[in-house]
């Protein structure tokens, strides 16, 4: 018999109650939930909450988001056990009760919200930008995968579940094809920062954790090293203070690598907070 395990998890645990809940009224419940409290950072949680388990399955499930649907999971487990599919995952939208911020924030920063996919789609983290429209917010993966991939790094403080697909899709070969799928007609509700701390602080973080990749990858590098000493960093960091208006009225992102003319300030700012995250997190993550 297939059995999934659902691993959380949780520094807080706040929607704890609630989300179980939501787990075991799917149409395909999970066999087991497995929370993770108070380790950080949140890829050792996971790893920890995969080594409590033999399940062959593994639902990754974040401790704010909540099933869009009743049969999430059964829709999710219907496609990761398709030829080729490495991992499957869902589109994130905001709660139904999302205010008014985070609706300012989805709609101007990318990777916040993923829309719904009308059927499977494949979302391979490929050069040159590595991004793919499904995270551990909501991720089925076939144990056996997970353990060729090597598991999460334990040790980033942000993008574990993208450096984590893009070893996955590293696996690809003609022979034994490794594709990242959204699943088509499924969704998680999962919030925006809902003040401007939270998505400074969340971007700085990412920031950081994305040097973290750089220096374990150079392959994920974006456009070069330009932080090979601290007077190329400080120049960096200076050129980009002086574009902030210039941002706020075209965006670029490379999550959306495209320029746009449009009104976005709370993008230039979280832009800004990942630049600033980003060279810390290279000095730092140097040191140790």
């Amino acid at each position: 018999m297939t059995r999934i395990a659902a691993i959380i998890p949780s520094l807080h645990g706040t929607h704890l109650a609630a989300l179980e809940t939501a787990l075991r009224s799917q149409t395909r419940p999970p066999d087991a939930i497995i929370v993770i409290r108070g380790v950080s950072p949140n890829g050792r949680a996971r790893n920890l909450g995969v080594a409590q388990t033999d399940a062959e399955w593994l639902l990754f499930f974040d401790d704010d988001a909540m099933p869009g649907h009743p049969d999430l999971i059964e829709q999710l487990l219907a496609s990761a056990t398709k030829p080729g599919i490495g991992a499957v995952g869902s589109a994130r939208v905001l709660p139904l009760d999302a205010p008014p911020f985070q609706h300012h924030v989805a709609a101007q920063v990318a990777r916040i919200i993923h829309p719904v996919v009308p059927h499977d789609t494949i979302t391979n983290p490929d050069s040159p930008h590595f991004y793919c429209t499904i995270t551990t917010t909501c991720l089925l993966i076939h144990r056996s995968w997970f353990t060729r991939a090597g598991g999460f790094n334990d040790t980033l403080i942000r993008g574990v579940d993208t450096e984590f697909l893009v070893r996955l899709r590293r696996l690809h070969t003609p022979e034994q094809p490794v594709n990242i799928v959204q699943a088509g007609q499924t969704w998680v509700y999962h919030p925006a920062p809902d003040t401007l701390g939270h998505l400074w602080q969340k971007h700085l973080n990412y920031g950081m954790g994305h040097a973290q990749e750089v220096r374990l990858d150079r392959h994920r590098a974006r456009g070069g090293n330009w932080f090979s000493t601290p007077i190329h960093a400080a120049v960096w960091l200076l050129w980009r203070t002086i574009i902030i208006p210039f941002h706020c009225v075209l965006p670029y992102s490379y999550a959306d690598p495209r320029w746009q003319l449009r009104w976005a300030p709370l993008k230039a700012i979280a832009s800004y907070a990942s630049a600033l995250g980003y060279v810390y997190g290279w000095y730092t993550h140097e040191k140790r």
